[in-house]
């Protein structure tokens, strides 16, 4: 086990550090809110840790608890709950090229969200951002759950719409990201998400209407399908010109041959 860390402190940075104890700390307040949540909807203590455990998303157990609260049935709330996760699809191409091929992915996965992948992009190499991606992941795997059952049995007395300790997550999420935000592409596709989602949250149900973001990378993979489709045509229609160009140089090559052997008939 030191050696585990004593390898981590040489490959990351102690910025990295500082970015995982803020974001520990918004995690446990959030934590405590969603606990609150779900102690005042009538969740008992253990259907809200074995929530915080297995879904380990943040959105999508205030979607799920939410969901219930409003009166909908079980099934609509964990379809919900899945539909804000969905957004792990996109963070698992991100962790691609620093995840290790062999059966620590498979538990590593677990551990994909907002916050491990916002972390581990604020290192330069694929070995950095893989332990900075352990490091956020164990902070959120333990802590969470914890928080979580400090705001279950503090519920009676903490006020989570008052305090508004849900905002402390995308605020945190967004200081991490800024340096991202150089990129006049990334800026842009982000504006979008953030302006799409803005227009359909008044008209989805809870939880929902971040999701909707994510239908930016649709408009990006349709770009890209033009594209490859318009280089292909492209390069297809140079190939016929230069083959054409080929041809006619033969054929004047041949004519230019038999001009000679006339004019070598003539002689």
């Amino acid at each position: 086990m030191s050696s585990v860390f004593r390898t981590i402190d040489r490959v990351l940075p102690g910025s990295t550090y500082r970015d995982v104890i803020i974001v520990t700390i918004t995690i446990i307040a959030v934590a405590l809110s969603y606990g609150a949540i779900s102690a005042v909807s009538g969740f008992p203590w253990w259907q809200t840790l074995l929530l915080a455990m297995f879904a380990l998303g943040g959105a999508a157990e205030f979607t799920f608890v939410g969901v219930i609260a409003a009166g909908g049935a079980p099934v609509l709330a964990v379809l919900a709950g899945l539909l804000v996760n969905s957004r792990n699809f996109a963070f698992g191409v991100a962790v691609g090229p620093f995840f290790p091929q062999d059966w620590r992915a498979l538990l590593a996965a677990h551990w994909i969200n907002d916050e491990s992948i916002a972390v581990s992009r604020t290192v330069s190499t694929d070995r950095a951002r893989w332990h900075a991606f352990l490091l956020m992941g164990a902070a959120i795997a333990v802590m969470w759950p914890s928080g979580a059952m400090v705001g279950q049995w503090l519920g009676s007395v903490i006020d989570a719409d008052l305090l508004g300790l849900d905002a402390a997550f995308p605020i945190i999420l967004f200081c991490l990201i800024r340096g991202d935000l150089k990129s006049r592409t990334t800026l842009s596709l982000t504006v979008v998400g953030i302006l799409i989602s803005i227009l359909l949250t008044p008209l989805l149900p809870l939880g929902l209407g971040a999701v909707t973001s994510l239908s930016v990378f649709v408009l990006v993979a349709v770009g890209w399908s033009i594209r490859a489709v318009i280089r292909k045509r492209r390069g297809g229609a140079a190939q016929t010109d230069l083959s054409e160009a080929g041809d006619r140089s033969g054929i004047d090559d041949r004519s230019g041959g038999d001009d000679l052997d006339r004019q070598e008939g003539s002689r």
